[in-house]
């Protein structure tokens, strides 16, 4: 069978998607990579494939700002209602597209990383990411997701019951280089050798909650603390909330940049513990990343965390209580973390454990079209 998967993301920041289409190669099926599904794809290549996967729906009503090169374009794109007008025009052609693909006979299959929008949560995007949503939540011929709390949020809210796989997300295990040691690490950091380390690594949007974890962090008071907050940040604006937080504060250390591969490592070796206080969340590569480097996490116990954490592997804290961020801190400097255990915990998520669950997904979709 030959196999699309569309995802408009960069694979050298999350290498997620090359997992997937290597673990399906190794599987038999013959996959290609394409960043967008649209009309021009469709007409162009409408021969090469049996089946369509969707990844992110959100390139169906947002423009890729790769392709924005004149000065035009660019002063255009930070127009709101520019931006919502061509929006809505993207999404009546993906949905075009979409229908054409189904009336060819195409297996369609869509995993769902995260419902809400993360990049631009006002109303009207908000309203087209629902649109797209229920467009191909209703017709794809099987849906994917990571965990059983958005199968139930699939069922709930999108009424989409039937066709609803769940494949938990690989683990990154061997994908990055990992043979530095905590002591190594932290001294090329500048950190001290008897510090307890918390680390917020990955892609810094509002929606994690790093401000949040900054205010625990400071009340925490702890003499030998030390907060690492890493990873890219979007929208300068809030680089600069982020910086102004934690200007005055020498125990955290702000890296507001992308982390190259090879420096992954230099910051989970040097950490004791990987901190995700998240306010929305389905998937969390982030998670699965601390289990990767054997490092356990805190994390709120809300939507799919209660599914990956165990005791074993981490702390999980109740949100909706006061300071409940600040004792979970707290805690885990009290608790003897093996890192072989959750190293043998995320084992189970192998690529080469799920690749026949994931196979599946088209060859279901199949077997149901004839």
């Amino acid at each position: 069978m030959r196999v699309t998967l569309f995802a408009r993301v960069n694979p050298v920041l999350n290498p997620y998607i090359l997992l997937y289409k290597e673990t399906l190669e190794r599987q038999g099926l013959i996959v290609h990579l394409e960043r967008e599904f649209n009309l021009i794809w469709l007409i162009t290549r409408w021969k090469s494939c049996d089946a369509i996967h969707l990844h992110w729906i959100g390139a169906a009503y947002r423009h890729d700002e790769k392709k924005i090169q004149s000065g035009l374009a660019k002063k255009l794109s930070n127009n709101r209602l520019y931006r919502i007008l061509r929006g809505g025009l993207r999404l009546a052609s993906f949905s075009a597209a979409f229908f054409l693909a189904k009336l060819q006979g195409k297996i369609v299959v869509y995993t769902v990383h995260n419902l809400n929008p993360h990049y631009d949560q006002s109303g009207p995007f908000t309203i087209l990411n629902r649109i797209a949503h229920h467009l191909v939540l209703s017709l794809a011929d099987n849906v994917h997701v990571h965990n059983h709390y958005t199968r139930k949020v699939l069922e709930t809210t999108y009424k989409r019951k039937n066709s609803v796989t769940v494949v938990p997300l690989g683990n990154y295990i061997g994908r990055y280089p990992n043979q530095i040691s905590k002591l190594e690490a932290r001294r090329q950091l500048g950190l001290p050798d008897n510090a307890f380390v918390y680390l917020s690594l990955g892609l810094l949007r509002p929606y994690k909650g790093v401000e949040d974890l900054v205010d625990a962090f400071e009340k925490l008071e702890s003499p030998i603390g030390r907060l690492l907050i890493v990873g890219r940040v979007s929208k300068a604006s809030y680089k600069e909330k982020l910086s102004s937080l934690v200007q005055n504060n020498p125990d955290i250390k702000l890296v507001p940049e992308f982390v190259p591969d090879e420096a992954v490592q230099l910051y989970m070796n040097a950490c004791d513990i990987c901190v995700l206080p998240y306010k929305d969340v389905n998937t969390s590569s982030a998670a699965v990343l601390a289990l990767s480097f054997g490092r356990p996490t805190i994390a709120p116990a809300i939507a799919s965390f209660p599914e990956l954490i165990t005791p074993e592997t981490g702390i999980l804290y109740d949100p909706s209580q006061a300071n409940a961020l600040v004792s979970a801190l707290q805690q885990a400097r009290q608790h003897a973390w093996s890192e072989s255990e959750i190293l043998a915990y995320g084992h189970q998520f192998d690529w080469d454990k799920l690749g026949p669950q994931l196979a599946k997904l088209y060859q279901i979709a199949y077997d149901r079209q004839r």
